[in-house]
């Protein structure tokens, strides 16, 4: 599908499944990421977000012996001079890219956003894997959030800099809402590990903005709608958004607790059951109260990692949460004592299931688990 946007400084911005074009429609001064023509720069044309899946959204190598080179020849085959373009990659359908505006008074500012965050969502300082070496080309995990900023106002380069750091501080906060943990750690995600940001402001003007932080109205109208924009296509992309976040599973998935997990742990005490596991599993993992209980629980457990709580303080309201639930679920379990939070809460969900499990099989042997 192609999409064509006419942004708050008259540039034009085309969009299809596969590549963003943002055309110029005069001089630009542009703050990019990008690994070809990135940096602070006066002389661009042009600028694109490119999706580098292919065929059933399956990511394809890169053309070149690293980034640099692959965004030229990216810029090369969509008709752009390479000396003139940046640009950022990404694994997301860009279909799903979303454009917001914002105004107030004569300030006016787009976000066209890109995102995903199901797969590499990182928190900054997780466990680095990465050795960037000249001429050799890595892989890198899809799931990125690419924010493009543009507006007609001119901002001195210190501005353009701290709308960088406004940006940032947004998305960070919308994964933060969310709930969205790290693929690597147990910690919540910052970002992802391929993230991207391009800012496209005027030059020359009569006034000159030398703030874009969050004392500032630019800086509060970029937020917004950085925010906006990197929260709907999230959505779009992923289907990541509130509701899909109250589930258990979700909540304990960057603890390693997950079904697969449960199932790992229950399966010698039920062989061959793992269908019946499976349908206690989905009722368990949307039970309202349990939800809220386990949200709580996990809150308790960021932070005593953190320091916030001293680990007596953070195990005592762990056992009257665990209390609730057992009063919840009318069942009783047995704890380790010494273990950390998480594997007495794995341990609570493992014999709440096999609870369920038995008591089914005690009241209706002969018929369907309900």
């Amino acid at each position: 599908m192609q999409r064509i946007f006419e942004l708050c400084n008259r540039d034009r911005l085309t969009c299809t499944e596969q590549v963003a074009v943002f055309r110029f429609s005069g001089p630009r001064m542009v703050l990019s990421t990008g690994a070809n023509c990135g940096g602070l720069r006066d002389d661009l044309s042009s600028v694109f977000n490119y999706c580098d899946c292919g065929t059933a959204g399956i990511c394809q190598p890169m053309e070149g012996d690293n980034l640099r080179e692959h965004q030229r020849t990216v810029a090369r085959s969509l008709g752009l001079d390479p000396d003139h373009t940046t640009g950022l990659n990404t694994a997301v359908n860009l279909d799903n890219m979303v454009v917001v505006t914002k105004n107030w008074g004569h300030l006016k500012v787009s976000a066209a956003v890109s995102g995903g965050a199901d797969v590499n969502a990182l928190c900054a300082g997780d466990p680095a894997f990465l050795d960037e070496k000249d001429g050799v080309p890595y892989s890198v995990q899809s799931g990125t959030i690419n924010i493009f900023l543009v507006t007609d106002q001119t901002l001195a380069p210190g501005a353009m800099a701290e709308l960088v750091v406004t940006a940032t501080e947004a998305k960070t906060a919308v994964l933060r809402d969310l709930m969205q943990g790290s693929s690597v750690s147990q910690e919540l995600a910052t970002g992802t590990g391929t993230d991207g940001i391009v800012i496209i402001c005027g030059i020359g003007g009569e006034s000159v903005l030398l703030n874009a932080g969050k004392h500032f109205k630019f800086g509060e109208l970029t937020a917004l709608a950085v925010r906006e924009a990197v929260m709907e296509a999230l959505f779009r992309q992923t289907g990541l958004c509130a509701q899909e976040q109250h589930s258990v599973s979700n909540r304990l998935r960057r603890f390693g607790i997950t079904a697969d997990t449960l199932w790992d742990s229950c399966a010698s005490q039920i062989p061959g059951e793992h269908a019946a596991f499976a349908q206690a599993m989905e009722k368990l993992d949307k039970d309202s109260f349990l939800i809220s209980a386990v949200s709580l629980y996990v809150h308790l457990e960021d932070q005593r990692r953190a320091g916030m709580l001293t680990e007596m303080e953070a195990r005592d309201w762990a056992s009257h949460l665990l209390e609730e639930i057992r009063r919840h679920c009318r069942c009783g379990f047995l704890l380790i004592e010494g273990a950390s939070l998480m594997e007495n809460l794995k341990r609570c969900l493992c014999q709440i299931i096999l609870a369920n499990l038995r008591e089914q099989k005690r009241c209706y042997p002969d018929e369907a688990r309900i």
